[in-house]
Formats: C-alpha cells, structure tokens, sequence
C-alpha cells in the first residue's frame, strides 16, 4: 500500500512537471526571456530532485499516510510559487520585494560568474543578504525570477517538513497526521514562504532549528550542529527572530525536568549554559540590527513599537492593538492568531486567510478536550514548553502591526509552533513522558 502511494505522489508531480514544461515552451516561444526559457530548464530539475528527496525520506517509514501527503503537498507548495510569482508580476506588475532581489541580482550574476564576488552591505541588513542569496542563485540558474520562487519554495518546504520531524521526535504520541497536514497544507504556509524573499529563507531555518531544539531535548545526536546552522540562517536576515527563537528554548532547557541522575542534571546545566550564551550573543547582534544600545525592555520594547508604526501603513492597514498591559493580551492573540476575518477581507488573499482563520478557530474548539491538559504536558515535554514560549514572545512582538498583509506574511514563521495545540496527544493515549521515554519513542521510529 506504501508503495502504491509513493508510486501514485510521483505520477502527480511528473504530471505537474509535464505540464508546466509544456506552460513554459508555451509562453517561451512567443518571447526571447530567459525567465521563460530558464524555467522551463530548471523548475523540471527542481521538481525531479525533490521527488527523489521525498521517495528517500519516506522510505521504510511506519506512516503510510507521509509519501502520498508529501508528494500532495509539494505538488501545492509549486502550485503556490506559480500563484505568488503571478500576484507579484502579474497582478502588481513587479512592485513586490521580490523584484528588488532580482534587480540586484541581475545586475551582479554575471561577475559572480566571471569571479568576482562583490557586494555591498549597508541600511537594513536582511534585505542586503537577501540581494546576495538571489545573486548567489543567479550565478547558477540565471536571471529568471520565475525559476528563482520555484528554487525558493521548494527550500522552503523543507523546512515545513523539519518542522513535522520536530514534532514527531519530540512527540510521538501526538496526532502525527493531522500535525502533518497543518504544517505542509495550510493554504498561508503554501502561499506566503514560496517566492524570491525572506520568508522563505527563514521557513528553512526555522525548521532546522525546531529539529534541532527537538533532537536536545530527545538526547538525539547532530542537535548542536543542527541549533547552530539554524541560529547562523535566521541571524543572517532577522536576528530578532533568532533571538526569540533561542530565548524560548533557553527557558525550556531552564525548566526542563531531569531524572535524579548527576548525568542528567549536568546535562540541563550544561544545556542552559550554552543556551543562555547563544541567547546573549543573537541578543547583542539584534540589537545592534536594530540600532539600539539599551537592552532594557522598555528599550526593546519601542523599537518594537516603532517597527509597528511603519508596519501599519498601506491599503490593508487597520487598528491594531500592542500589548501594553494585561488587558491588551486577548485583542492580541486573536489578531495575530486568526485576523483578519472574512468580512474585513479586501482582496482574494486577504479572503483566503481570513477562512483560514476560521479554519483554526474551530479547531482549537474542537481540541479544548486536549488543551484542558496542556499544563500538566507543559511541566514535562520541553518541546511543547519551547512552543508555546516562542508563540507568546511572537505575539508580543508583533502585536503592534497594523497591517493585514504584512501581518499574514510574517505569522508563517510561527504558525508552526501554535498548531502543536491542535495536534496534542488524545487524553487517554497521553502519559508523561521522561526524558528517557521520549529518546525511546524518538529511537524506535528511526
């Protein structure tokens, strides 16, 4: 039956990269554009090395549900990157971040080639890294934006997929298939981190480090390499990400139970020591990305502000409410969880992710049988811990934001971490795992 399945994903995706070789000599025979031409060379390739990946990771897996999903939801994930290239270029004829990167890096290829790597860093220094990542991939794909979203979905999807092997090392008694279908099929996840631009950097990184944060907390080997290439990937375009990210695992290692064992309690000590140094470190570069000497909170805190103010601009502005005291922490959570709402759409996406919000809502209603045990899990799983502290200090710091748009954009790269709620072991399989089951568990499913 798995075979069958497997079998089936990769018919779909051979059917998608006949038909979109064939969308691309379509449109490439009435133009001389290399962004054509170059894709209708490299989004095949892309394709046929991601279907050998998702055969690989598949292989003798006990879920016989994963290949078929997986191929489903990369066949989506093009889906969305031919859908985000149309808005960007189509709809908004190129006044998109994206077409920033690919100016740039259209313009520097060429001596990347010749071997002369320059650039220029200076101003925000996300948006310069991200013009060198797009030259980088210019100087072997060439100058085709559309190839480009393809390349950076599918590098994007990855991380959707560390994401759920987070999720399953760390919780194996948790609804493995439905946690699975949130985080590779969420239309917002599909959309947003799936064209030439940060998110989907950051989606890749991000999922590096919930597996390496999952495998520490596992006692499973590569964690260390795995937290430091996720730390060095989200420094690079956001260091406030990475801080929050590595503040929320410093306090779960904190508070991470042990066994009465000297090894175990070294091992938290140690833990917490190393973590509360990177913690340090990605705290004083994010300041110093945010042109702040002060590191109080009231500081850190107007910053944030500031940000919010310049975020809250635009047609899909609206009133928003930052956290500012107790009172404020409702309007906050469902904002940033769930809005907008269909009846404050104004376009087809902001509609698409309002009925999405919909979609979570009933959802966490649904699993209120699960949550009203969420403390008990919370004093014994640090992953789930290190979860739900990232998703608060998220809506901390983007709860000023005013603006639909950028809102939905930004919320992709915690999403991941709130749906864990909906995906919780069902009260009567539940048990508390120790540290040792949890390796056991993990152990059994490799």
């Amino acid at each position: 039956m798995t075979t069958l399945r497997m079998r089936l994903a990769t018919v779909c995706l051979a059917v998608l990269a006949g038909l979109g070789v064939a969308a691309g000599f379509r449109l490439a025979v009435s133009t001389n554009s290399y962004n054509f031409w170059g894709a209708a060379i490299v989004v095949p390739i892309v394709i046929a090395v991601n279907v050998v990946l998702i055969r690989r990771v598949s292989r003798g897996g006990e879920e016989a549900w994963l290949p078929g999903l997986l191929g489903t939801a990369f066949a989506l994930k093009m889906v969305g990157a031919l859908a985000r290239y149309y808005i960007a270029y189509i709809v908004y004829a190129g006044a998109a971040d994206a077409q920033r990167y690919n100016l740039y890096a259209a313009s520097y290829y060429k001596l990347w080639r010749d071997g002369t790597i320059t650039f220029e860093l200076g101003g925000k220094q996300g948006t310069q890294w991200m013009e060198v990542i797009t030259t980088a991939l210019y100087t072997v794909i060439g100058p085709s934006p559309l190839a480009a979203f393809f390349v950076f979905a599918a590098f994007a999807f990855w991380g959707q997929y560390f994401l759920f092997k987070a999720f399953r090392t760390a919780l194996p008694e948790g609804n493995q298939k439905r946690y699975a279908a949130l985080v590779l099929l969420l239309p917002s996840l599909l959309y947003w981190p799936s064209s030439i631009g940060k998110e989907a950097w950051l989606m890749f990184f991000v999922g590096v480090t919930a597996l390496g944060a999952a495998y520490l907390f596992a006692h499973r080997p590569r964690a260390i390499p795995l937290l430091l290439l996720g730390a060095a990937g989200t420094t690079l375009l956001r260091p406030h990400l990475a801080v929050l990210l590595f503040a929320a695992l410093f306090v779960a290692q904190l508070f991470r139970p042990t066994a009465a064992r000297s090894i175990g309690i070294l091992s938290k000590v140690a833990g917490v020591i190393v973590l509360g140094a990177a913690a340090f470190v990605l705290t004083s570069q994010s300041a110093s990305f945010l042109g702040i000497d002060d590191l109080s909170y009231q500081a850190v805190s107007d910053s944030v502000n500031a940000a919010s103010e310049q975020a809250s601009e635009g047609s899909s502005a609206f009133e928003s409410s930052p956290i500012q005291s107790p009172a404020d922490i409702p309007s906050a959570v469902i904002t940033v969880l769930f809005r907008p709402f269909p009846f404050e759409a104004r376009n087809a996406q902001m509609l698409l992710q309002g009925l999405e919000g919909l979609v979570l809502v009933v959802l966490v209603i649904r699993s209120w049988p699960r949550l009203r045990h969420l403390p008990s899990l919370l004093k014994r799983n640090p992953y789930v811990t290190f979860c739900m502290i990232y998703t608060a200090a998220f809506i901390w710091a983007f709860s000023g934001f005013g603006n639909f748009g950028i809102l939905a954009r930004q919320r992709v790269l915690m999403i991941p971490f709130f749906v864990i709620l909906l995906a919780l072991p069902e009260v009567g399989r539940w048990r508390a795992p120790t540290d040792r089951t949890v390796w056991e568990l993990s152990r059994a499913r490799r």
